[in-house]
């Protein structure tokens, strides 16, 4: 796929923040289906991504902000509705970034992959010079000038918005439409739908011919991607998780023909958009966009990081360390089947 991204040697550097404690986690049925007994919750960590092109930093995505208690009442109703969760925060964004001497009024710009609250961060924390990206259709109902809004004025007060619009994009990066962020080539903007209006993801060149894709929330577990075709011959599977898997992978919500599972004859993702209620707009356009991202995980150049993959946990190097050489370090293959070994916390299969 990557053959589809036009040619450059202007690189960007990536690096990862992580803004979630190390216990937070999410009511699981709302992200993914099917939802195992016992396997209620799901972790998350949150990732927020620096990227630094020459002299210039902005952000992608702000994680969560530390004091919930200061959302609309619209956003606390609809958290209070949630059968348990636990967003706590101990060192925001901005404050990791102030840890190493970099301060709000150094990013020229925030990108919000989307308008959930733990995508948004605190936008009031930086200075009226730092402008707002989002994606075509975001919302901006803000409160308290309207009620019933789930974001802020102080999200918006003060700074320069710019919506993306897609409609004269020239570029196409697996099968939809991407803007030029750099006009260089170094970071494209990609048009993501179904999570939530407006949502868009990032496409950063690290190398001439390597990528890292963030991947917002386009989905939230790596078992939504994996396992597909493509990756099963990109990136076989390891003898000893194939093993493995035969007994600790229920046949009863996950059967492939047998009496044990066999993951190489599953030639579709484990997990799904949820059926019911869900925190995704449109289920059918994100299972559209998920079999895109799962393409675009199939290719050796490509690191797909979505923001609450806790399998890269451990494995990738957070900030302040860049993520630039994934490749020489052999992040992707050791992240790739991590989800279905069954100590790792993505484990969700029996």
């Amino acid at each position: 796929m990557s053959t589809s991204i036009p040619p450059s040697s202007s690189t960007v550097t990536v690096r990862m923040i992580n803004v979630s404690s190390k216990d937070a986690f999410v009511p699981a049925a709302f992200l993914l289906e099917p939802v195992l007994p016992g396997r209620e919750n799901l972790p998350v960590p949150t990732f927020a991504f620096l990227i630094e092109h020459g002299e210039r930093r902005i952000m992608f995505d702000l994680g969560i902000r530390k004091d919930l208690d200061k959302l609309p009442p619209a956003q606390l109703a609809s958290l209070s509705a949630l059968p348990e969760f636990n967003l706590t925060v101990e060192r925001d964004v901005v404050e990791q970034l102030t840890d190493e001497g970099i301060q709000p009024s150094d990013i020229d710009t925030v990108i919000w992959s989307h308008t959930h609250l733990d995508h948004i961060g605190d936008m009031s924390k930086f200075p009226p010079t730092t402008t707002l990206v989002i994606g075509p259709g975001s919302d901006r109902a803000s409160y308290p000038t309207m009620p019933k809004a789930m974001l802020l004025d102080s999200d918006f007060a003060g700074h320069e918005i710019h919506e993306l619009s897609f409609s004269d994009a020239s570029i196409v990066i697996g099968g939809l439409p991407a803007l030029d962020f750099f006009g260089d080539g170094s970071f494209y903007v990609v048009d993501m739908p179904g999570h939530c209006p407006g949502h868009i993801v990032g496409l950063a060149r690290v190398t001439p011919t390597t990528f890292i894709l963030l991947g917002g929330d386009t989905c939230h577990h790596p078992g939504e991607m994996r396992p597909n075709p493509l990756v099963h011959k990109t990136f076989p599977c390891p003898e000893h998780i194939l093993a493995s898997t035969r007994q600790t992978v229920s046949t009863k919500y996950f059967s492939t023909g047998g009496s044990q599972f066999d993951l190489a004859k599953r030639t579709t993702p484990l997990l799904s958009v949820p059926s019911g209620q869900s925190f995704y707009t449109d289920r059918e356009t994100s299972i559209q966009s998920i079999k895109v991202l799962s393409e675009l995980d199939a290719d050796p150049n490509i690191f797909v990081a979505i923001a609450h993959d806790i399998t890269l946990l451990g494995i990738v190097d957070l900030f302040p360390a860049t993520l630039d050489a994934w490749k020489e370090k052999g992040w992707k293959e050791q992240v790739m089947w991590k989800f279905l070994e069954e100590d790792s916390l993505a484990f969700r299969f029996n």
